[in-house]
């Protein structure tokens, strides 16, 4: 979209609707209507007005001053695509940090019940300051692996055995929970997995904060010791015995690790590619194109024009207008 002039004022854009009158950053900014601001080579800002985001860009080069007109919310998107603002609908879940700074948010869609991992620009140039939609799925909150120590456990088997005051039962439930390790391993992590998201978001309605992918979210949810038990069926002294020597060598995680993410694909309906494309404003030609060629990749582009009876550029054509919808 193009823009008659450059005054960082009020300025005026040609827009499908004709002539309308952008808001002063320093006015949005004290309303209610402000839905991101953004600096770095100058400065980005958007707002609502109606059912759409006006973005407005500033930069120090003719390149970085413009101004979109977005949807003020979305219902799909596909993996790939950049977004100027995040949609009024997406509810935030998880905030995922590297050090003090959040690098990645996952949302999800109320009404398509998708989730959507976006990555945050951060110190970068406005023409880049995009949000990049890295996957569209569903939430997984899982075990992560190797926080069994059984090295460390055969070692302590190996150091108690000699010792007197450690009774051959104990010896014994330790020695046969090493050989059932791959079985417990297993146990271990279905047992985690069944309660890590409900773990995760049972204390707050709040956007749960995430350090590197990772969390332990347990508190009184998840008890190491009663798996143990179920796995060896132990009298209460031995049973006593072994958690603490499980415990006092930490061979066992009290609170086990999850990791955090989305798995791609997963709960999304077969009509949502196709419910995105159009959100994202691509024509009927540009969306099927697209579709069959390049996102499915079923046939070749020649291959399709052929099928259509199309020439090939109309084709390459309509691809690439498809891809500048989803990345503009």
């Amino acid at each position: 979209m193009t823009e008659p002039n450059t005054d960082n004022t009020n300025a005026t854009a040609m827009n499908d609707s004709g002539t309308e009158e952008i808001r002063d950053a320093h006015e949005v900014k004290y309303s209610n209507d402000e839905v991101r601001r953004y600096s770095a080579d100058g400065d980005l800002y958007a707002y609502r007005d109606g059912d759409k985001h006006v973005v407005v860009s500033r930069g120090n080069e003719p390149k970085t001053r413009w101004i979109k007109r977005v949807p003020a919310e979305r219902t799909a998107v596909l993996a790939g695509e950049h977004l100027w603002t995040i949609p009024d609908n997406w509810q935030r879940r998880v905030t995922i940090k590297r050090a003090a700074r959040a690098h990645h948010v996952i949302y999800s869609i109320p009404e398509t019940d998708v989730d959507v991992l976006v990555s945050i620009p951060n110190k970068t140039r406005l023409v880049d300051a995009w949000y990049s939609v890295e996957r569209v799925g569903t939430l997984n909150v899982t075990f992560d692996d190797n926080e069994i120590d059984w090295d460390k456990l055969e070692t302590t088997i190996d150091t108690i055995r000699g010792i007197e005051e450690v009774s051959d039962d104990v010896v014994e439930a330790l020695e046969t929970l090493h050989r059932r390790r791959q079985k417990f391993t297993r146990k271990f992590a279905e047992e985690v997995d069944m309660y890590a998201e409900e773990a995760l978001f049972t204390r707050t309605d709040e956007p749960v904060p995430v350090q590197q992918w990772t969390a332990e979210p347990w508190g009184d949810i998840f008890h190491v010791d009663d798996l143990v038990q179920d796995s060896l069926n132990l009298d209460r002294e031995t049973r006593a015995a072994v958690q603490d020597t499980l415990a006092e060598a930490n061979i066992l995680p009290k609170y086990p690790t999850v990791r955090v993410d989305i798995e791609e694909g997963e709960g999304v309906q077969k009509w949502y590619d196709l419910r995105a494309l159009v959100e994202a404003g691509a024509s009927s030609p540009e969306i099927i194109d697209y579709l069959i060629t390049e996102h499915y990749d079923l046939v070749t582009q020649s291959e399709w024009a052929d099928i259509r009876g199309e020439d090939p550029s109309t084709v390459r054509n309509h691809v690439t207008g498809a891809k500048a919808k989803l990345s503009d």
